[in-house]
C-alpha cells in the first residue's frame, strides 16, 4: 500500500529519530528540516500555541486538507504522543508511558494500521463528569464559558454540550489519530469557530500551564465532535487504543 499522509507536530527539534514518513509540522518559530514551518506558511497560527496549545498546528493542518477527498484517510500524531496499533512500553493509569528509544521498535503499521481502519486513543474514564474532572485541575468557569461559545458560534448544539459534559469519559489527545479528511476537517473547523467565539468574548488571560486554557477546554470540545462521528461510524469499526507517552522514565522494554 502507498504510505498515507501523516502530519507529526513539535514545537522544537525531538532529541530522538522519527519514522522518515512523517510529515513535521514546526509550531512557534521552528523550522523543521523536512516539514512545514507554520512561522513561514501560517504565519497568523505559529505563535497561537501560546494560548492554544497543538490546536494552533491543526487549525494550519485543517487548512492543508481542505479541498482533498473527505474519504481519504490521513494520521497525526505529537513527537511524544502517539496513538500505536500496538501500545510501546507499559500502563500507568490511561496511558503507555515507554522511553524513547523504544519508538524504534514501532512499524509503519503501528501508525496506519492496513490503511484503511480507524485508529484513536481509547476514551479516558472519570468518577465524576468531564466538567467536575476539569474542574479539579482547572477553572470550571473556563470550561462552561468555552462549550457556550461554541453553542453561540453555531458549532455544537446546546443539548450535545449538556450530555457531554455531564459524561464521565472523553478521548484525549487531539493529535494522535488515523481518520478520515472529511471527519478531520469538519471537527477542527467547528473547534476554531468555537475558539473564535471563545477568544473574543469571555476569555480570561490567565498564568502558567492555564495560559492555554483556550486549547484545553478546545481538547474536551473536540472529544464531543469525534465522539459524535464514531457514534455514528460505530465504535466497533474503530481501533481504540491506549495512547503511547514518550518519556524519560518510562519502559526500555
Amino acid at each position: 500500500m502507498t504510505t498515507p499522509l501523516f502530519f507529526c507536530i513539535t514545537h522544537k527539534q525531538p532529541e530522538w529519530p522519527l519514522p522518515e514518513f512523517l510529515t513535521m509540522v514546526g509550531t512557534g518559530g521552528y523550522v523543521p528540516e523536512r516539514g512545514i514551518a507554520l512561522s513561514q506558511r501560517y504565519p497568523e497560527l505559529a505563535f497561537q500555541n501560546e494560548h492554544l496549545g497543538e490546536f494552533a498546528a491543526l487549525f494550519a493542518i485543517r487548512r492543508m486538507l481542505e479541498g482533498q477527498s473527505p474519504t481519504g484517510m490521513f494520521g497525526i500524531c505529537h513527537y511524544r504522543r502517539f496513538a500505536l496499533t500496538q501500545p510501546l512500553g507499559e500502563m500507568r493509569g490511561f496511558n503507555s508511558y515507554a522511553h524513547p528509544s523504544l519508538l524504534a521498535q514501532a512499524r509503519p503499521e503501528h501508525f496506519f494500521g492496513d490503511g484503511n481502519k480507524i485508529i484513536v486513543p481509547s476514551r479516558v474514564h472519570f468518577e465524576g463528569s468531564v466538567l467536575r474532572q476539569y474542574a479539579a485541575v482547572a477553572e470550571a468557569r473556563d470550561l462552561m464559558m468555552y462549550f457556550g461559545a461554541a453553542v453561540d458560534a453555531g458549532a455544537v448544539d446546546q443539548n450535545a454540550a449538556a450530555d457531554f459534559l455531564s459524561q464521565n469519559s472523553f478521548i484525549p489527545a487531539c493529535t494522535a489519530a488515523y481518520l478520515p479528511v472529511g471527519w478531520f476537517v469538519d471537527i477542527v473547523t467547528r473547534v476554531e469557530m468555537a475558539t473564535q467565539q471563545f477568544m473574543k468574548t469571555v476569555h480570561i488571560e490567565r498564568e502558567g500551564q492555564q495560559k492555554r486554557n483556550a486549547g484545553f477546554c478546545a481538547e474536551r470540545f473536540h472529544s464531543l465532535l469525534l465522539q459524535q462521528y464514531i457514534h455514528q461510524y460505530g465504535w466497533d469499526n474503530v481501533i481504540t487504543t491506549p495512547m503511547t507517552m514518550l518519556t524519560d522514565d518510562g519502559a526500555r522494554h
